[in-house]
C-alpha cells in the first residue's frame, strides 16, 4: 500500500471562488477598471464614486469542482481496492460490506484509522 497521505491529497487543488471572480469598475457607463485580484472594498475607497461589479465564471469554477471531485473519488476507489489486495481479499464477495463497516467506524479519524477497523473487521472473512 502507498502511504496514507497519497489518498487523501489530490493533485488538484480544491477550487476557491474568489479565483474565479473577475471585478469590472464602472463610471458614467464606461468601464475603467478591471481585474481578477482586487476585494470590492479596496475597489470602492480607490473608485468612491464608481459602481462595482463582480462576476463569477460560473463554468471554470463548475469545471474545477468536478475535476477535484473526480480524484477524490479515484483516490478513495484506489485506497479501497489496496487495502483489498493488501488483506488478500479482492475475491472475498463480503469485502465491501467488511470496507463500508471499517469506513463507517474509522473515516472520521483518517485512513489509517479505517485501515485500523478493516484489519479488526477482515479476519470475519477470510477463509
Amino acid at each position: 500500500m502507498k502511504p496514507f497521505d497519497y489518498y487523501s491529497k489530490p493533485q488538484t487543488l480544491y477550487p476557491n471562488k474568489r479565483d474565479y471572480i473577475t471585478v469590472y469598475v464602472y463610471d458614467k457607463g464606461v468601464c475603467i477598471h478591471e481585474s481578477d485580484n482586487y476585494t470590492k472594498s479596496i475597489l470602492k475607497e480607490k473608485y468612491p464614486n464608481a459602481v462595482i461589479q463582480e462576476v463569477l465564471d460560473e463554468d471554470a469554477y463548475k469545471a474545477q469542482r468536478k475535476q477535484y471531485d473526480e480524484e477524490k473519488f479515484n483516490l478513495y476507489a484506489q485506497f479501497q481496492n489496496d487495502l483489498f489486495e493488501n488483506f488478500n481479499v479482492t475475491d472475498n464477495p463480503k469485502r465491501s460490506k467488511c470496507f463500508e463497516l471499517a469506513w463507517e467506524k474509522g473515516h472520521s479519524n483518517g485512513l489509517e484509522e479505517v485501515y485500523n477497523e478493516f484489519y479488526d473487521l477482515v479476519e470475519l472473512i477470510q477463509d
